[in-house]
């Protein structure tokens, strides 16, 4: 029987962070999947939908207008996504193997506290491990009014499976995934769209930044419905007629369905192992990502977290090092989130108007984008860069940035926080006068000016 420091059930990008961590300080480590390396990010979601949007961008392609050639296009996008995914599973497969983890195919089970048992494509085996981590995911599980098909009535996870684009398309959801859905079908050129129970989109977001994706939805031509529960629905030959609350009517072709999601504990034997279980069946951690019982411990949407990608690969590293005998907490608050729109949103720490529950005495500096000489040079005016302070401490607590490339400014405002920079040090922070970077620059002066007033 194989013997490991580490197993880890499920490679997705909790599980592909927990497998790297590990490797990266000595351990023996066993990866173990029973579909596809990386999971839903690299083949369901996020990647092929990046890939296909960055295409679309990139190349000027406008997929307005019914025509053969657009036909065409779409079926070369969405093969083009899939074999770009199969390209980036590889490159991690290998990866991992050149570092000495073992990789399993197959379902595993946990069959002891120190035990896993791995049905395989060609065999069974069972492996011993000193410390397990559970990274399973989760899946989307249908309200009783609207049962998956698989072809018109469909979970956010089928898109690239199914391979189509409707005419008409209805997304229920309206946060991070529901509006990076909305503008992807907008541009393969669906009548789109998008319905939130809630009062606003992105409705934990900083208000600004919800302003800004409501008003880029409204140019877009996507339809915003909020406030709004699906009543009824009536599948007809090509069309599903829809009834939402206060007596709104229309008919598309698909419903995709992006909340509702639940962690795939399903077989699990909480009680053999003394790990506390949710309502939810979601497996409960600490802030170690440790269970109720010693050496176990669960990272990813599987411990029913709404999670995004950086908080799953976070969750996987803070999970490997306790593993392996460190002492290191999940800090939400170094996480940044993202959310792949046309314009990015990115955001990292406080909000100013969440900074007082957190024994802070916000401030915050704004730049808008049409104020950079950045702006002129490309043509671009839509979006800012804020930058949260404490008045007290005048330390960085916090930034957001809605613009085309907000993910990769984030990490330097995140970079502020953890090294504890006052708000001064990043206002004179040299970036030349016509790069994007100035943003930051001016919302930090933005903010000085703010604690003197």
């Amino acid at each position: 029987m194989d013997e490991f420091d580490v197993a880890i059930l499920g490679a997705g990008i909790s599980g592909l962070s927990a497998a790297t961590r590990a490797s990266e300080l000595g351990a023996k480590v066993c990866l173990v999947e029973q579909d596809a390396i990386g999971g839903r990010c690299f083949n369901k979601g996020l990647y092929p939908a990046r890939r296909m949007m960055n295409q679309m961008v990139g190349n000027g392609i406008d997929m307005k207008e019914e025509s053969k050639e657009r036909r065409e296009e779409i079926v070369r996008l969405f093969e083009d996504a899939r074999q770009f995914s199969q390209s980036i599973a590889g490159k991690w497969e290998s990866t991992l193997k050149g570092r000495g983890v073992q990789i399993e195919f197959g379902e595993a089970v946990a069959s002891g506290p120190n035990e896993v048992s791995i049905a395989g494509r060609d065999e069974e085996k069972l492996i011993r491990a000193k410390n397990i981590i559970f990274a399973s995911g989760s899946t989307i599980q249908p309200p009783p009014t609207l049962p998956f098909d698989k072809e018109r009535i469909i979970s956010r996870d089928d898109i690239f499976n199914i391979g189509k684009v409707p005419a008409s398309v209805l997304i229920l959801g309206g946060g991070g995934e529901g509006c990076e859905l909305a503008m992807l079908y907008n541009r393969l050129g669906s009548k789109t769209f998008l319905c939130e129970e809630g009062p606003r989109l992105l409705e934990n977001q900083d208000p600004d930044i919800t302003d800004a994706m409501e008003k880029e939805m409204k140019r877009c031509k996507v339809k915003v419905l909020l406030n709004k529960k699906v009543i009824s629905i009536f599948k007809d030959v090509e069309t599903i007629d829809i009834s939402l609350e206060g007596g709104v009517k229309f008919s598309v072709q698909t419903i995709v369905l992006t909340s509702g999601r639940v962690p795939r504990t399903q077989g699990f034997d909480s009680e053999k192992f003394g790990i506390r279980m949710g309502e939810r069946q979601q497996i409960l951690v600490d802030e170690k990502m440790e269970t109720t019982s010693k050496g176990i411990f669960a990272v990813g949407s599987v411990t029913g977290r709404k999670s995004f990608d950086g908080l799953s690969e976070e969750e996987g590293r803070v999970a490997a090092e306790n593993a392996l005998g460190k002492d290191k907490s999940l800090n939400t608050d170094w996480i940044p989130q993202v959310i792949y729109s046309d314009p990015e949103i990115a955001t990292v720490g406080c909000f100013n108007r969440d900074a007082h529950h957190k024994g802070f005495r916000g401030v915050e500096g704004r730049c808008d984008l049409e104020s950079l000489d950045h702006s002129v040079l490309v043509n671009e005016g839509q979006g800012f860069f804020k930058i949260v302070a404490d008045k007290s401490s005048k330390k960085v607590i916090g930034g957001q940035i809605v613009c085309k490339r907000a993910s990769e400014f984030i990490p330097l405002i995140l970079l502020a926080i953890k090294k504890g920079m006052t708000v001064n040090s990043l206002a004179r922070l040299s970036c030349g006068v016509s790069v994007q970077f100035q943003g930051i620059q001016q919302a930090a002066k933005a903010c000085v000016q703010a604690m003197k007033a």
